[in-house]
């Protein structure tokens, strides 16, 4: 019986095992329960893939939001230095700084709240004014509840070979400058391939920033120059650079590139150089003695994305006022001045003039020495041009430019030449030669010169010469008796007429652009 009973419950345990009655209804609950968490859980992950891209979106437009006011600030900064030549006055091309908030400076695009409507959002630029023409950009990109901040540094330079001391071509014999000079101001060098020196400095020659040591006649005619803050001191400056594109600067003896800072003195004067930029390194000396840099000495040249060329008489020329093209510089120079045919202009030389023709003019008083001209003066004579042969001095008025386009004879200066006022804002005068310039030769005295030259060939500087201006020639020697040669930063804005390479570019550079966070 009980082996029966057993039995029977067996049966019943495997009856319940092979009952297939609501597994069906279960399995479709079971897979409809799946389906519905995989479908919300889609959904979720829809809706965040949405909400994310949507903020992504809003992200990315707020960042080229804050792009447009960097972009928007880098055009009126190169508009505002193309005026003004100075980013520390207060307005960027019209546009006033205010609210300063961590040396940063808000800029009133005339907005409300400094916000500036662009497409559907805003933006809102900030400035922290680092010199004159060095600036750090902060811009704020707002779209909905999105905001993003670009931050980039700018820098501005002004190109111009009169924008110098010395402006060097391709050199001779391998270099362009030889000799044992004094340098106040910039030189820029560019010389050619393969050349092995492009400037070599004796004895104590060097490379200043200041007007130390100008003499007082010179100095009394100058503007006076401008001024910056450095180490805490404002400190006058010619914001002096030394650049060399191809070849090396050789050192010797107590030459100088240079000189460490010294606090103090009158008047307060900057001795370290704004920037060296040899791209072809230094030879000679004692190299980390003699070279006081603010940006120190491992620099390569920096100017390799603007085409900058010497500029030759040779070259072709279209007259910008007239469109009339020219197969040479000379031609157009010859076509648009006016001629003479004197040989020398000194204290033997009786007074002429005034000769006019348009706008040029000329006019030599004997009895005062006084020599004024105006706009272009062709000197029409084979034997070229020398100035104040009988010594004494001669003193300048009037802008205008000497042109002898002798190719042997060239132009030699044995008198002192001085801005009758200042120079060269009042009096400016230029001198172009298609040959050579000879300054001061043996038997002169030393003398004191202000103007711009410019030589096809060569310059050479003779004695103690002081000259207050710029060289620009494709060779440069200096001698040996120290002469000095002073930059005026005020020549770029009062070239001469006809001088070659006169026109002026600003090169907006930036670097450092970065996304910041606040």
């Amino acid at each position: 019986m009980k082996k029966k009973n057993n039995k029977i419950k067996d049966y019943r345990i495997k009856d319940l095992l092979l009952n297939q009655k609501g597994m069906a209804l279960l399995t479709t609950l079971i897979f409809v329960f799946i389906l519905i968490t995989f479908g919300v859980s889609l959904l979720i992950m829809t809706s965040n893939d949405t909400k994310l891209s949507t903020l992504q979106r809003d992200s990315t437009k707020a960042f080229y939001i804050a792009e447009a006011g960097v972009e928007r600030t880098l055009y009126n900064l190169k508009k505002d230095f193309e005026s003004s030549e100075d980013w520390s006055d207060g307005d960027i091309n019209g546009y006033t700084l205010s609210d300063q908030e961590n040396e940063f400076w808000k800029i009133n695009y005339n907005s409300p709240g400094y916000e500036v409507s662009f497409g559907d959002g805003t933006y809102t630029v900030s400035l922290k004014i680092n010199d004159s023409n060095n600036v750090t950009i902060k811009s704020k990109g707002k779209y909905n509840n999105s905001i993003r901040y670009v931050q980039v540094d700018a820098k501005i330079e002004i190109f111009s070979i009169w924008d110098n001391a010395i402006c060097g071509g391709s050199g001779m014999t391998g270099a362009i400058i030889n000799g044992n000079a004094e340098f106040r101001g910039s030189l820029h060098l560019l010389g050619k391939e393969g050349n092995d020196i492009a400037i070599e400095l004796i004895g104590i020659a060097g490379v200043g920033n200041n007007y130390k040591g100008m003499e007082t006649e010179l100095l009394s005619r100058v503007p006076p120059l401008p001024k910056t803050i450095f180490n805490g001191e404002e400190v006058e400056f010619l914001n002096a650079k030394l650049r060399v594109k191809h070849g090396k600067v050789k050192l010797s003896g107590a030459a100088y590139i240079g000189k460490p800072d010294v606090p103090g003195g009158d008047p307060l004067i900057k001795e370290t150089l704004q920037g060296v930029y040899v791209t072809d390194g230094f030879v000679g000396g004692t190299l980390g003695d003699n070279i006081h840099s603010d940006n120190g000495m491992e620099n390569g040249y920096d100017l390799g994305r603007v085409d900058i060329v010497f500029p030759s008489l040779n070259d072709t020329y279209t007259d910008p006022e007239t469109n009339t093209e020219y197969a040479m510089y000379l031609d157009y120079l010859k076509d648009t001045g006016l001629k003479i045919n004197e040989s020398e202009i000194s204290a033997n030389t009786a007074s002429f003039g005034p000769v006019t023709d348009g706008s040029n003019s000329i006019e030599w008083d004997q009895a005062s020495g006084t020599l004024t001209i105006e706009g272009i003066i062709w000197v029409d004579n084979a034997d070229g041009l020398v100035i104040g042969k009988s010594k004494g001095k001669i003193i300048l008025g009037g802008k205008g430019t000497l042109v002898s386009a002798n190719a042997t004879a060239g132009i030699s200066i044995h008198a002192d030449l001085l801005s009758n006022e200042k120079f060269p804002t009042d009096d400016s005068l230029g001198i172009i030669s298609a040959r050579d310039i000879n300054l001061a030769e043996p038997g002169d005295a030393n003398l004191n010169i202000m103007g711009a030259f410019y030589a096809e060939n060569k310059i050479t500087m003779g004695k103690q010469t002081d000259l207050v201006g710029t060289f620009v020639s494709n060779y440069i020697d200096m001698g040996n008796q120290v002469p000095s040669i002073y930059q005026v930063p005020e020549l770029i804005n009062n070239i001469p007429p006809g001088m070659p390479g006169a026109t002026i570019t600003y090169s907006l550079y930036t670097n450092n652009w970065h996304e910041v966070h606040e």
